[in-house]
């Protein structure tokens, strides 16, 4: 009972001015973003629910809050019960049941450890914690792509951007010129997230997404893990990466529990953007 009551004494975020109108908020691993106009202010993710991001959001802000949600995974969803209404994309609104993406990858490992290990099932209620949202009694709105989110006087566009969840969505600010990823596209990419994912059709949407953001005039991507922007040319030059990654190339090849084939880790050094770093089973190179 001591460490929930620690934890609550505890500022586990930091809180950034990262361009005009735009915070980051870090906690641990992740990053939620918080966008103001004049009438609203927009979060996007709503973060791991291990400490109370929605008090520290409203310590932050007077004005009404949007919650959405980039795709349904923990660290953007788990504190998703706290709120009302989560918006989300439309080819990712959540049943809580392994008819989820996510949720049944959850459900195959963890099923896999327990029968391989028979002790683990001790901690199930933590893992399920930790890795499981919870559902609560919050509305859940689908977000249509190309969908405008208008704030007063600042929209946001929503653009799907499919992969790393089959309904991942990402934001567009015309008027900044940003584009707020998630993870949907960035220098460790989680491929096996999504089982179902092949890796040439991902390199082809992330073409198609380039060339459209490119036309339109955008200049930079953040991530949800990483601490600084990208220039939008680090999509399609990790899409050209990606497209011909292989079994034979991943660094480090292993089984994974519940997986469908050996979960491959593959990583490169780039002079233009740093690093390319992908997870992905062996499966979807095919």
């Amino acid at each position: 009972m001591m460490l929930p009551k620690l934890l609550t004494k505890i500022n586990p975020y930091s809180y950034k001015l990262i361009d005009k109108g735009v915070h980051q908020i870090n906690e641990i691993a992740v990053s939620e973003f918080l966008i103001e106009g004049k009438d609203k202010t927009l979060l996007i993710d709503a973060g791991c629910d291990i400490f109370n991001l929605k008090k520290f959001v409203k310590s932050k802000t007077n004005k009404e809050i949007m919650v959405v949600n980039t795709h349904f995974h923990f660290d953007h969803s788990n504190g998703n019960h706290k709120w009302d209404t989560v918006y989300i994309g439309e080819k990712e609104m959540p049943t809580f049941t392994t008819k989820d993406c996510y949720l049944k990858l959850v459900d195959d490992v963890s099923s896999a450890l327990y029968k391989n290990n028979p002790k683990l099932r001790l901690l199930k209620p933590v893992f399920n914690k930790l890795l499981v949202p919870k559902k609560g009694k919050t509305k859940y709105i689908p977000l249509k792509d190309g969908e405008e989110i208008d704030l007063g006087g600042r929209k946001l566009i929503v653009k799907d951007f499919p992969g790393h969840t089959p309904g991942s969505i990402t934001f567009l600010d015309p008027s900044r010129k940003n584009i707020f990823m998630g993870d949907a596209c960035n220098m460790g990419f989680y491929a096996w997230t999504n089982p179902g994912l092949n890796l040439h059709d991902y390199a082809d949407t992330a073409r198609a997404y380039y060339k459209d953001v490119k036309s339109a005039g955008y200049k930079t991507i953040r991530g949800s893990h990483e601490p600084f922007s990208h220039k939008i040319s680090f999509i399609k030059d990790y899409a050209e990466w990606v497209d011909k990654l292989t079994p034979e190339q991943a660094k480090k090849q292993f089984d994974l529990p519940g997986g469908q084939s050996k979960l491959c880790v593959a990583a490169k050094l780039d002079i233009k953007h740093g690093a390319f770093a992908c997870i992905y089973f062996a499966h979807q190179c095919d």
